[in-house]
């Protein structure tokens, strides 16, 4: 099924939220992310979730549920599975991971999961088959890093030898499911802890790893990750081209929710930004959250626009479709501030954590593109 399907590439890129705009010509839901535990073997630092995580998962709602919300959805185009560590619950995994990426896959819908591939790899062997994308975050510059950073809000630890044969089995796991097909992308932040490191993170991530993918994206403040220190614009912007000129240009290297624009007429960002667009193997992804995707809940059915979570669910599939719960976030003040769209440069504007780290007072839709 997977072979039939178009090869993801910079150019092809089914979680990129201006797709909805080149085939439908507005926003639109195509996107659908589902939280299916709250379970998980790490606490890390940096984890968007870290203060939902729990010891035991309640009951989840009926599959058909569900299915029947995604059977709703005309324009379906990519669906992810995240966390917690979806792959820790061998129930979980039977009765919702495998069958919602089974569904997807056989409607053509492209599909991944977020893991932190330091489980036994014969636990992935069930989603293989249904799987275009394995995503990790990978923010560890030394052994210690992962040692520390990614067990840093559990009260009882394992042990330090414990910590360490986790993070060689993470390296050993993706490298393995890389030889046999899986695409596996490794996402790394960039924040005080990772750019002293980033060169050696990119060569583990490629040459060690395997991986066919390189996320970068910029860490923002917020209470999940109040212990991780920011970048500033110019650290932000030195670091990716610190990237650029060090990177594997075989290797696809994706840059999520950037700080930067073509309508705010700096010149170093203008320069960058042009780099950015004329690198081989090089994508800038608009943030598809707030823009195309939803999150849902499988235990309280709660839907809310993902990376808003301060803000009230705006719906729960046990009452409303999604469709119609995507078109109430459209409608809010808070969507309006944030949506605008500039087709010379197929830029989005940004997604609410960037605007208020860095342009509260800047009105996107009176701007224009300078490139």
């Amino acid at each position: 099924m997977l072979s039939e399907k178009q090869t993801l590439t910079p150019n092809y890129d089914p979680w990129e939220a201006y797709m909805d705009i080149t085939e439908h010509g507005k926003l639109t839901l195509s996107n659908i992310e589902f939280t299916t535990t709250n379970l998980c073997n790490m606490r890390c630092e940096h984890c968007a979730v870290g203060y939902t995580l729990k010891a035991k998962d309640d009951e989840g709602l009926p599959l058909e549920l569900l299915l029947r919300r995604l059977e709703e959805i005309p324009h379906l185009r990519s669906l992810s599975i995240t966390g917690g560590e979806p792959i820790l619950s061998s129930k979980s995994v039977e009765h919702y991971v495998v069958p919602l990426l089974k569904y997807a896959s056989e409607r053509g819908v492209r599909t991944q999961i977020n893991s932190n591939l330091t489980l036994d790899i014969e636990r992935y062997a069930p989603i293989i088959p249904y799987l275009d994308v394995l995503h990790i975050s990978h923010n560890w510059g030394t052994e210690e890093d992962f040692i520390e950073g990614g067990f840093a809000r559990m009260e009882r630890k394992p042990t330090i030898e414990q910590r360490k044969q986790l993070f060689q089995r993470m390296i050993q796991n993706s490298r393995t499911l890389a030889e046999n097909g899986v695409m596996v992308s490794a996402e790394t932040m960039l924040n005080k802890r990772t750019l002293p490191h980033l060169e050696h993170i990119h060569r583990q991530i490629v040459d060690e790893m395997k991986c066919q993918r390189h996320e970068i994206h910029p860490m923002y403040p917020s209470d999940f990750a109040s212990s991780l220190e920011t970048l500033s614009l110019d650290e932000v912007r030195a670091s990716i081209h610190k990237l650029l000129d060090i990177r594997n240009k075989d290797i696809w290297m994706l840059f999520g929710t950037l700080p930067f624009y073509s309508c705010m007429g700096k010149e170093e960002d203008l320069q960058l930004l042009k780099r950015l667009s004329s690198e081989k193997n090089v994508s800038v992804r608009n943030d598809p959250d707030g823009r195309s995707r939803l999150n849902i809940n499988i235990f309280t059915g709660d839907v809310i626009v993902t990376d808003f979570g301060d803000t009230p669910p705006l719906g729960n599939i046990q009452d409303d479709m999604l469709i119609d719960v995507f078109d109430k976030w459209l409608h809010t003040k808070l969507a309006a501030s944030l949506n605008c769209h500039c087709p010379e440069v197929q830029c989005l504007g940004p997604n609410v954590l960037v605007k208020n780290s860095y342009y509260k007072d800047t009105n996107f839709q009176k701007r224009k593109s300078l490139i």
